[in-house]
């Protein structure tokens, strides 16, 4: 299904998504925030199956997804490849663990990599668990791992550069500075 973009007597270029009501530019194909398709896109393919009207748009990878590829969770479209993403606001999230000394190291990383990061649950959990302290133990006996997210545009690029640096392919050279 597609949508139709009103932008009539709109003088700012944002309207609102006719789905989600979030703002999107006015000429825009797609929402970016839902992956709805606007009236202007229509007729488009999906791209995995290419005899097959596109209904919606990855909000991760941008990908056109038909009615047979596509995941709709809590009103946002997803690729079966991206369909377990979990997503809050506009913030995917790339990782999350009870070692909290972990998620300190990939936290810093990705920040000395350039991209944008949010952080959950990294204050000490305040609870002593048989002398254990603020450790992986009493963080996942009470279910507060660490979180950390990254703004939904930059999820693919920050992923890469994650499994590079965990590989030990990453050189540094892009964190050099002058």
């Amino acid at each position: 299904m597609t949508y139709r973009l009103d932008a009539k007597m709109n003088t700012s270029g944002f309207v609102k998504c006719p789905y989600c009501k979030e703002e999107v530019t006015d000429d825009s194909d797609f929402c970016p925030h839902c992956g709805v398709l606007f009236s202007g896109a229509a007729g488009q393919m999906c791209d995995s199956h290419t005899e097959r009207l596109a209904t919606g748009v990855c909000i991760i990878c941008r990908k056109l997804v038909c009615e047979s590829c596509m995941s709709v969770v809590r009103g946002r479209t997803f690729c079966s490849d991206h369909r377990k993403v979990k997503v809050e606001q506009d913030w995917a999230r790339i990782f999350q663990s009870t070692d909290i000394t972990e998620s300190e190291m990939i936290r810093a990383f990705l920040q000395s990599a350039g991209h944008k990061v949010l952080v959950r649950d990294f204050a000490p959990v305040g609870y002593v668990w048989d002398g254990g302290g603020d450790s992986a133990v009493s963080r996942s006996n009470i279910s507060k791992p660490a979180k950390i997210f990254v703004p939904i545009p930059e999820y693919l690029k920050a992923k890469e550069s994650l499994e590079e640096w965990k590989s030990g392919d990453f050189d540094g050279k892009e964190l050099e500075t002058e």
